[in-house]
C-alpha cells in the first residue's frame, strides 16, 4: 500500500528549499532537503511551511537538528548548524511587521491619550453628528409636508344604465 500524496504538495515557493543539496550521504550520493526528510519520514512540505512560519534562528536550530538525526550523515552539530543556517535562507518569509505587535499597541495607546487625538476624535464624531442631523430634517417643502397622506375627496357616483324596452 503506497501512502496518501501530501495535502501540501506542489507548493512551488518552497521548491528552492526542498530541492538543494545538504551534502553528501555515506555512499557519496548527492542528499537534497526533500530526500532528507523523507529518510526521516516527515513530510517535506508541511515541514517546509513549518520552518518558514519559524523565527529564522528557532528554524535553523529545528533543521540543525534534523539534519544530525540523518542516518548515515557525516556532519557534527557545527555543520549541521552551518548547513541548516544555508537552507533556512532560501525558505519564503511571509512579510512580518517589522515593529512588534506590542510596540504598535504601546504607541496606539500613547496616541490615543494625546489632546491632538481627542480633538479629532471629537472634531469627527461632531461632524458626524451634524451630518446625520441634517439628514433627518424634514424638508422645507410646506405643500408637501400640508399634504394630506390620502386623498379625501370621494369618487363621482355614476347611476348604473337603465334599458328600456
Amino acid at each position: 500500500m503506497t501512502p496518501g500524496a501530501s495535502v501540501s504538495f506542489f507548493r512551488p515557493e518552497f521548491d528552492a528549499f526542498l530541492y538543494a543539496p545538504i551534502g553528501t550521504d555515506g555512499n557519496e550520493m548527492p542528499l537534497s532537503v526533500l530526500s532528507a526528510l523523507a529518510r526521516l519520514d516527515i513530510d517535506p512540505w508541511e515541514e517546509a511551511a513549518e520552518l518558514s512560519e519559524l523565527p529564522k534562528d528557532t528554524a535553523t536550530q529545528r533543521l540543525a537538528s534534523l539534519i544530525a538525526r540523518l542516518p548515515g550523515g557525516r556532519w557534527t552539530q557545527a555543520d549541521s548548524r552551518g548547513i541548516a543556517h544555508r537552507l533556512i535562507e532560501l525558505l519564503p518569509r511571509r512579510n512580518r511587521p517589522k515593529v512588534p505587535l506590542t510596540e504598535k499597541a504601546r504607541g496606539l495607546r500613547k496616541m490615543s491619550g494625546s489632546p491632538v487625538a481627542k480633538m479629532l476624535f471629537c472634531a469627527a464624531l461632531g461632524g458626524t453628528a451634524l451630518i446625520i442631523a441634517a439628514s433627518c430634517e424634514p424638508s422645507s417643502g410646506a405643500d408637501i409636508a400640508d399634504a394630506p397622506a390620502f386623498n379625501t375627496v370621494a369618487p363621482p357616483q355614476t347611476s348604473p344604465p337603465s334599458y328600456r324596452n
